[in-house]
C-alpha cells in the first residue's frame, strides 16, 4: 500500500511492507536476547538494591548525633554485599567494568565522607597539615 503525501516543496511516497515472518535463525535469536535481557535486568536490579541499602544506612549514620565508631562495622558488611553483587553483574556482562568500578568507588568516597564527619578518618592532607602545625609550635 503506498500513499503520496504533499508537502510543500516535494512529493514523497511512503510504501507500508507486509510483514514477513521472521527467519528461524532470527526467531532464536530473539528467544536468546529476552532470556538475557531478563537475567541482566535481574542481576543489575540486585546491585542498585543492594546500594541502595548501603546508602540509606550511610545517612542514617550520618544523622545519627552520637554515633560510635563500631556501627561502621554493620555498613562495611552492606558494603561487601553491594561490591558482591556489583563484581557479579560486570562479570556476566551485565555492566560495564567501568560502571561497576565507578558505582564501588562512591560508595567507598560515602562511607569516607560518614567516617570525617563524625571525626573517626583524618585525610592524609589534614592529618599532615597537624604534624606541621605541631613540629612548627
Amino acid at each position: 500500500m503506498c500513499v503520496q503525501k504533499k508537502p510543500m516543496r516535494r512529493q514523497m511516497i511512503v510504501c507500508e511492507a507486509a510483514p514477513t515472518k521472521k527467519a528461524d535463525s532470527a526467531a532464536k535469536r530473539a528467544r536468546q536476547a529476552e532470556k538475557r535481557r531478563v537475567y541482566n535486568k535481574s542481576k543489575k536490579s540486585e546491585a542498585r538494591t543492594r546500594m541502595k541499602k548501603v546508602l540509606e544506612a550511610l545517612d542514617g549514620l550520618k544523622k545519627k548525633a552520637e554515633a560510635q565508631p563500631d556501627e561502621i562495622v554493620t555498613v562495611e558488611k552492606l558494603i561487601g554485599e553491594a561490591y558482591s553483587a556489583i563484581d557479579k553483574a560486570v562479570k556476566v556482562r551485565a555492566l560495564h567494568k567501568n560502571t561497576g568500578a565507578r558505582r564501588k568507588s562512591r560508595l567507598a568516597r560515602r562511607k569516607k565522607a560518614v567516617e570525617i564527619h563524625h571525626g573517626w578518618y583524618v585525610p592524609a592532607t589534614a592529618a599532615a597539615a597537624e604534624e606541621a602545625v605541631a613540629m612548627a609550635a
